[in-house]
């Protein structure tokens, strides 16, 4: 890559120091001659692999170096042929501190911390004593490499994991960065972005990116908060995620020509064009009430343009093309409306603000209280959704929410939780006219099943398979399951936290190269007697060569102890399945006010195949019921949603024990009705006193257990 002065600087991982080439000579090019620095002073002879280089005035940046954890090493180039060492910035111990990739403009470094997954910024003016000024997430928490707009207010990142965005980001109030937008180069072909970088053309700037399996983009980033794609070639045949394809871009030569690097085809050399995008921006609110309206679809077909609002109601889209469109503004429970003769031009933004008529929305209100004051809740997060709509809402200081554009339906299902308290959740619930003024109470406890987010918070070392809260999507190796398929099915929903969540295979997006930490939110035991900790978990270790040898930990902190809870490794019991845990944490840890989980699984050398899931974590007074099903008795449940009574079919294969039962519980394992069976073969009839909610009917039998049946009380 150009180095400075007539000089070239070549690193690579594969150790030699920082290549300098003299270019001095050319076009002669045997006049050019080469040396190796391996650093001097306080590094003399240690530097050995680089990942990358930067330069910023007579200062030359290394990242991803064998020193100091991966930290960068800076060196001066007043004598471009015999740099000097003259300072380093380092963060810490192991990962933490590793620096992929970084740009510098003014003695200011933008450091990629891929596997922390965030960018920092680090004033570097005194290089023996650099200073970090702030630091900030990406999108996918694998901060790949950063580049700075031309008037320095503005930083763009890319996160090299499949499906991924370059993302912008207003840095000019350091203490409050604030992500602007982000873009894919081909949405839904889970491609994968390497690098970007910024160009000014004309007086604007555009980002030209490299997309490894979808070639490279130019997107024109003048502004910012609406980054719109104008210009591509795609140099890769096939299509998808994985590290094949453009592996590096570069629009900086004086004659203007791209080069585009192919992992498996060679160099590609481009002409490109630069023009502005046309801009397409505007909020969209309800006619009646004037609110803003969420996921509002905005469609324009010949222009490509296919966007949706968000949370405030705004648009922000465009085109390359220039012309004259139809655009489309369309949401369920909606009148959807059409703009035609909408001209586009080139450089310009065109407002649209657009009101859409309700077709069946309601004006709903809601209250949060606690089951046991009937004191309301704040911060309470409701989730209701069909397969048509979703609201999202969270109490205010009084326990109250509304909205006003809420679809009357049948066939809701309702989530409401908070951190503390245990999640309620009921389906086939009716909002409509008559049913309007929604009500849910809380009981005090620690219960998460993920269908909300409480803020749980990973910790990676990892390349791949970081935790995640998903819907699992499973994976298989050789037959057996890796990744689950599903969740718990004794919770709420289909939420867990897994190790990654895409491919086929066992090793597509399992954990590689390092460890993934699951962490809880703190939870305080001081109001407990004897608390217990509850919770399912998903292990397999396989594949690779000789032994697995990886394992999953659960571990407790109390804020100032560690206890380990379970240590789970390839041989264990029942791995590649859902298991149920319940310990007393008083065996391990003295309970405190400061509680928290730790969830940690790692790839440890040689590679293994490595998968983990987390779900329905409980704290419960004293033990609940944790049963392992043995076998699966025949049992069907009807009806199901029922409202007073339930009918229970079933048939036992052994002779009738003196402890043979019906028992129901609620989404925390908690026996709530108990029922004596008296004969091996039936229909039972129960009317339960249970609340409306989610309950999980077993029958036992000795040694004879079911599995658990999903069943559904209603109003």
């Amino acid at each position: 890559m150009d180095y400075y002065k007539q000089r070239s600087g070549i690193t690579t991982e594969a150790g030699g120091g920082l290549q300098i080439f003299n270019l001095s000579s050319l076009p002669n090019v045997a006049g050019i001659t080469t040396k190796s620095w391996t650093g001097n002073g306080a590094i003399a002879g240690q530097l050995n692999k680089i990942h990358a280089l930067h330069i910023d005035g007579k200062y030359v940046y290394l990242y991803g170096s064998n020193l100091f954890n991966g930290g960068a090493v800076v060196a001066d180039l007043t004598n471009p042929w015999n740099p000097v060492y003259v300072g380093k910035y380092e963060v810490g111990a192991g990962n933490t501190a590793y620096v992929h990739d970084g740009y510098v403009r003014n003695d200011t470094l933008y450091a990629g911390h891929i596997y922390s997954g965030y960018f920092s910024i680090v004033d570097f003016t005194n290089k023996a004593n650099p200073v970090e000024l702030t630091n900030q997430f990406t999108p996918h928490k694998f901060t790949h490499n950063t580049w700075l707009s031309t008037n320095g207010q503005i930083l763009f990142t890319t996160d090299e994991k499949d499906d991924t965005y370059l993302t912008s980001y207003n840095i000019t109030d350091i203490n409050n960065i604030t992500e602007l937008d982000r873009i894919q180069s081909n949405p839904s072909s889970n491609s994968g972005v390497h690098n970007t970088h910024i160009i000014n053309v004309g007086g604007n700037d555009y980002a030209v990116t490299s997309w490894y399996k979808d070639g490279f983009t130019i997107v024109d980033a003048g502004r910012p908060q609406n980054l719109v794609q104008v210009g591509n070639y795609d140099n890769y045949t096939g299509i998808g995620g994985g590290f094949a394809g453009n592996w590096g871009v570069y629009p900086y030569l004086p004659s203007g020509t791209i080069v585009a690097s192919n992992i498996d085809e060679g160099l590609w050399v481009f002409t490109p064009s630069y023009f502005r995008a046309c801009y397409l921006e505007g909020v969209v609110t309800d006619s009646i009430c004037g609110v803003q309206l969420n996921n509002v679809s905005v469609k324009a077909i010949a222009a490509k343009i296919t966007d949706s609002t968000d949370i405030a109601g705004q648009y922000k889209t465009g085109t390359a093309l220039p012309g004259t469109y139809s655009v489309t503004f369309s949401k369920p429970g909606y009148i959807s409306k059409t703009y035609t003769g909408m001209v586009l031009t080139r450089g310009n933004v065109t407002i649209i603000n657009v009101q859409l008529k309700p077709i069946n929305t309601l004006a709903v209100t809601g209250l949060t209280t606690d089951v046991a004051t009937g004191n309301p809740i704040s911060a309470v997060k409701v989730h209701v959704e069909n397969s048509l709509n979703s609201y999202d809402f969270t109490s205010n200081a009084s326990g109250t929410f509304s909205s006003c554009t809420v679809t009357g339906a049948t066939n809701y299902t309702v989530y409401a939780g908070k951190w503390g308290y245990e999640t309620y959740c009921a389906s086939n619930q009716t909002i409509n006219s008559s049913n309007n003024n929604l009500s849910y109470s809380l009981t005090k406890g620690y219960y998460d099943d993920f269908v909300l987010d409480f803020g749980w918070t990973v910790s990676s070392s990892a390349s791949t398979g970081i935790w995640a809260r998903k819907i699992p999507s499973g994976t298989t190796n050789m037959s057996i399951p890796a990744n689950p398929d599903a969740d718990d099915n004794t919770d709420c929903a289909d939420m867990a936290f897994v190790t990654g969540n895409t491919g086929v295979t066992g090793s597509d997006d399992d954990v590689d190269n390092g460890a993934s930490t699951l962490i809880s939110p703190i939870f305080d035991l001081t109001s407990y007697t004897d608390p217990y900790l509850g919770y399912s978990r998903w292990f397999y270790n396989g594949g690779g060569s000789g032994t697995p040898n990886d394992s999953l930990v659960i571990i407790l902190n109390n804020g100032s102890t560690t206890a380990i809870v379970e240590y789970v490794i390839a041989s264990s019991v029942n791995n590649s399945s859902w298991v149920q845990k319940n310990f007393r944490i008083s065996n391990f840890i003295t309970p405190t006010s400061t509680m928290r989980i730790y969830v940690r699984t790692a790839d440890a050398s040689p590679g293994h195949i490595v998968e983990a899931g987390f779900d329905k974590f409980l704290i419960s007074e004293g033990p609940t019921v944790v049963t392992e099903v043995n076998n699966n008795l025949p049992v069907s449940v009807y009806p199901n949603p029922f409202t007073e009574e339930i009918n229970i079919r079933y048939e036992l294969k052994n002779k009738l024990t003196g402890n043979a039962f019906i028992i129901i519980t609620d989404i925390t394992g908690r026996i709530v009705e108990k029922t004596f069976l008296v004969q091996s073969k039936g229909t039972v009839r129960l009317s339960p006193s249970v609340n409306v909610g989610v309950y999980f009917i077993k029958i036992i039998n000795g040694d004879e257990i079911t599995a658990p049946v999903k069943v559904i009380k209603m109003k």
